[in-house]
C-alpha cells in the first residue's frame, strides 16, 4: 500500500469518526423533535430553521464550497498569506450584510416558503415563523465562518476539528428541544408557542447558539494550524478577483439547488407533518453519506486539487479512482441497510412521545425511497469534486441544472400521487440520471477512469451486499420491531450479523479495497500527522 493510500484511509477514518458523532447526535436531535409530534409546530420550526441555511447556500455557501479549497491549496503552496486575508475579509463582510438583510426581510421570506399553506391558523403560523426566522438569521454568519475555517484547515490536511464540530451544534439543539415541553404549560402547539416570548426566544436563540458554538470551536484549531487573520478589504486583490471569476457558475449551481428545495418545501407544506417527515428521512439518509462518502471526498479533495495544480493528470486519475472504489465499499452496503432496515431504524430512534405509527410508516417509506439513490447521489457529488479540483465550475452547473429540473418536474407529478414519498422518489430518480451524466462527462475529459477495475469491484460488492440484505432482513423479521426497545435490539443485531456476512463475503470474493481499509485503519494513529 502506498503512503498516499494510507494517508487517504487514515484521513477518511478521522473524518468518519467525527462525522459519525455528528450524525448520531443529529439522530438524537431528530428524536427530540419527533417526540413533540410531527405537526404544524415542528413544520414551522423546520421551515424557519432551514431558511438561513438555504439563504447562506443560495448567496454564498455554494460559491465557497466549490472554490475555497482549491484556492487555499494554491495560495498555501505559494506561501501567499495576503490572499487568504483578502478572501476572508470579503466573505465576512458579505455574511454580515446577508444576515442583516435577512432579519429585516424575514416576513417576506416566510411568505415565500408558506406560499401554498392553508388552514385557519395560518396567520399564527406566519407570525411564529417570522419571529423564529429573525432569531435564526445570525446562523448565516456562523455558517460562513465554519466554511472558511474548514476550508483553510482542509487545505493544510487538518480534518479532525471540522469533522467533530457539528456534534456540538446538535448537543445544544437537543438541550433546547428537551427543555421546551418542560417550560411550556399544557400541550405544545403553534398558538401556545407564538403567545409566549420565552418559548420563542428559547427555540430561536438556543438553536442559533448551537451554530455559533460549531463555528467558534474551530478558531483554536486554526491557530494551531498556523492560520492567522488580518483585515484586508481589497476588492481588486488578485485572489478576490479569482474567487469572483470562479463564482459565477457556482451561483447558478446553488440557485438551481435552492429553487428545487423551495418547490419541495412548498409542496410538502400542503400536508401537515410532511415537511418534518421529509427532513427527518433525509437526516437518516445523510448518515452513511456523511459518514463515508463525505469523509472520503473531504480527504481526497486537497489531493485532487494538488495534482490538478501541478498538472499531473495521471495522479489525478489514480487518486480519483482509488477514492471512488473506497467509497463504493462503504456506500453500497449502507444502501442495503437503509432499504432493508428503514422501519426498525425509524421505530428505534423516533418512536417516542407524540410520534405516531402513521409518522413512523411514512418516514420509513420516505427513507427507503431516498436510500435507493444513495450510491448515485454520492457518486455524483464525488465526481463534481474532480471538476472543482481543476477549477471548472461551469460543468457542474450545467449537470446540476439538469438534475434539479428533472427533480422539480418529477416532484410536481409524483407528489399528488404518492405524497411526501413521491418527493423522495423524484429526488432519487434525478440523481441516478445526473450521476451517469457526470461520470460520462469526466471520462470524456480524462479519456479513462479505471472503469474496468471499478466495475469489477462493484460487481463483487453487489454479491456481498446480497448476503448482507438476506441476513439483516431475516434477523430484523425474526426479532420483530414493534416497540422502540425491540426495534433497537433488532436493528443492532441485524447490523452486526449482516455486517459480518458482508465482510466475510467480501473477503471470499477478494474485494481488495476492503483489505485496504482494514490495513490502513490498523496502523498506529501516530503515523498520521496533520490530520
Amino acid at each position: 500500500m502506498s503512503e498516499g493510500d494510507r494517508r487517504l484511509v487514515r484521513s477518511s477514518a478521522v473524518i468518519g469518526l467525527g462525522t459519525a458523532l455528528s450524525r448520531v447526535t443529529g439522530f438524537l436531535r431528530v428524536s427530540a423533535l419527533a417526540a413533540l409530534g410531527f405537526g404544524r409546530l415542528t413544520d414551522v420550526y423546520n421551515v424557519a430553521n432551514s431558511t438561513p441555511n438555504i439563504l447562506y447556500e443560495l448567496l454564498l455557501g455554494g460559491i465557497l464550497t466549490a472554490t475555497l479549497v482549491p484556492l487555499y491549496v494554491e495560495h498555501h503552496q505559494r506561501g501567499d498569506r495576503t490572499a487568504g486575508d483578502a478572501i476572508n475579509t470579503l466573505v465576512l463582510v458579505a455574511l454580515a450584510a446577508v444576515t442583516v438583510i435577512g432579519v429585516v426581510g424575514a416576513p417576506w421570506i416566510v411568505d415565500v416558503y408558506l406560499l401554498r399553506a392553508r388552514g385557519p391558523d395560518l396567520a399564527v403560523q406566519r407570525a411564529l415563523a417570522t419571529d423564529l426566522l429573525r432569531w435564526f438569521m445570525p446562523q448565516v454568519f456562523f455558517y460562513g465562518v465554519t466554511t472558511l475555517a474548514t476550508a483553510q484547515l482542509n487545505a493544510r490536511h487538518r480534518f479532525a476539528a471540522a469533522a467533530f464540530a457539528p456534534a456540538l451544534n446538535n448537543v445544544v439543539a437537543i438541550a433546547v428541544l428537551l427543555a421546551l415541553p418542560r417550560l411550556a404549560d399544557g400541550d405544545l402547539g403553534v398558538q401556545r408557542v407564538a403567545d409566549d416570548p420565552v418559548l420563542v426566544a428559547l427555540l430561536g436563540a438556543g438553536t442559533t447558539a448551537g451554530i455559533a458554538a460549531m463555528a467558534l470551536v474551530l478558531l483554536p484549531a486554526l491557530r494551531r494550524a498556523g492560520v492567522s487573520f488580518r483585515w484586508r478589504f481589497e476588492l481588486r486583490h488578485p485572489a478576490v478577483r479569482r474567487l469572483l471569476s470562479l463564482s459565477g457558475w457556482s451561483v447558478g449551481y446553488v440557485v438551481a439547488n435552492q429553487i428545487a428545495f423551495w418547490v419541495v418545501l412548498v409542496l410538502a407544506y400542503r400536508g401537515e407533518g410532511d415537511p418534518s417527515v421529509y427532513l427527518a428521512a433525509f437526516t437518516f439518509f445523510q448518515l452513511p453519506h456523511g459518514l463515508f462518502a463525505v469523509s472520503i471526498m473531504t480527504a481526497v479533495a486537497p489531493e485532487l486539487a494538488d495534482a490538478a495544480a501541478r498538472g499531473d493528470r495521471e495522479r489525478l486519475r489514480d487518486r480519483f479512482a482509488q477514492g471512488l472504489r473506497l467509497m463504493l465499499c462503504a456506500v453500497m452496503p449502507s444502501t442495503v441497510v437503509l432499504v432493508v432496515l428503514a422501519r426498525p431504524i425509524v421505530n428505534a430512534l423516533l418512536g417516542y412521545g407524540a410520534f405516531s405509527s402513521r409518522d413512523a410508516a411514512l418516514t420509513s417509506q420516505t427513507l427507503g425511497a431516498f436510500a435507493v439513490g444513495l450510491v448515485c447521489f454520492s457518486l455524483y457529488l464525488y465526481t463534481l469534486r474532480a471538476f472543482y479540483a481543476e477549477q471548472d465550475t461551469r460543468t457542474p452547473f450545467l449537470i446540476n441544472a439538469g438534475e434539479n429540473a428533472m427533480n422539480v418536474a418529477l416532484a410536481l407529478v409524483l407528489y399528488p400521487v404518492l405524497g411526501v414519498r413521491g418527493l423522495a422518489w423524484a429526488w432519487t430518480a434525478a440523481y441516478v440520471v445526473a450521476s451517469v451524466v457526470a461520470l460520462i462527462t469526466l471520462r470524456s475529459r480524462w479519456r479513462r477512469l479505471e472503469g474496468r477495475e471499478t466495475l469489477r469491484t462493484a460487481r463483487r460488492l453487489a454479491l456481498a451486499c446480497g448476503a448482507l440484505a438476506v441476513v439483516a432482513w431475516g434477523t430484523a423479521r425474526l426479532l420483530t420491531y414493534a416497540t422502540p426497545t425491540r426495534a433497537l435490539v433488532a436493528t443492532a443485531a441485524a447490523l452486526v450479523l449482516g455486517g459480518a456476512a458482508f465482510l466475510a463475503s467480501g473477503r471470499a470474493l477478494r474485494v481488495g479495497e476492503l483489505s485496504l481499509i482494514v490495513r490502513g485503519l490498523a496502523r498506529r494513529p501516530a503515523a498520521s500527522p496533520g490530520v
